[in-house]
């Protein structure tokens, strides 16, 4: 009996996936889906997170969904000490960078997540990294860090992550004005944001992307 109970709960659980997840009704997005782990760093204000979703991720989202036809997974993490307190300030970008991949490698281990080019762990900051830096990952790395100090400086990580690069960038026209693409290596306050990848960073991050199911 508590076989069967069990078996009827998890069939109820996968009918209301199915009705409620909008992947079912885009049949284009085939493949394996993307996750990405984004860990609030404490030092947000409350009052910040509210738009954190629709202004950094919601059309990030979309844009990775149009070219690599994966569903993609925004996953908020936030007060669970110490990975949310992680000390990210500083010049040695490296040190930091070893750092925070191995406070990822832990959390990742501990709640059975995996590290696989589908899944990135990227901590969002209040603040800058230093003077300079907005935001530091690694190329084709599971881990990295961005600030909110930019609208597209969290995309900017990721794509790195998932294989592109600033030589692939562009500053493309639109709608009347210049935009920068996601991985423009430095913004220029006059020009617009574009909100998408360059052609070449999606055909990049697509063909990293390939060698994974």
């Amino acid at each position: 009996m508590l076989i069967r109970s069990r078996t009827l709960a998890l069939t109820l659980s996968a009918l209301l996936f199915i009705i409620i997840s909008p992947a079912s009704a885009d049949k284009k997005l085939t493949k394996m889906p993307l996750n990405l782990y984004v860990f609030l760093h404490d030092d947000i204000p409350q009052a910040q997170r509210e738009n954190i979703s629709k202004d950094y991720f919601s059309w990030l989202r979309k844009d990775l969904e149009s070219f690599t036809h994966r569903r993609v997974y925004v996953n908020f993490v936030h007060n669970v000490a110490p990975i949310t307190q992680y000390p990210y300030q500083g010049e040695n970008l490296t040190n930091i960078l070893a750092g925070w991949s191995g406070e990822v490698k832990g959390y990742a281990d501990r709640n059975n997540l995996p590290i696989n080019r589908r899944t990135k762990y990227l901590l969002l900051t209040n603040e800058k990294i230093n003077s300079q830096t907005l935001g530091f990952a690694g190329f084709k790395h599971y881990a990295g860090i961005a600030s909110l100090g930019s609208y597209p400086a969290a995309a900017h990580e990721l794509g790195h992550m998932f294989g592109g690069t600033h030589d692939h960038s562009e500053v493309l026209y639109k709608d009347g004005w210049w935009c920068e693409t996601n991985i423009f290596p430095t913004r220029v306050g006059l020009r617009a944001n574009c909100y998408h990848y360059s052609d070449k960073n999606k055909e990049a991050i697509a063909a990293y992307l390939s060698e994974s199911p």
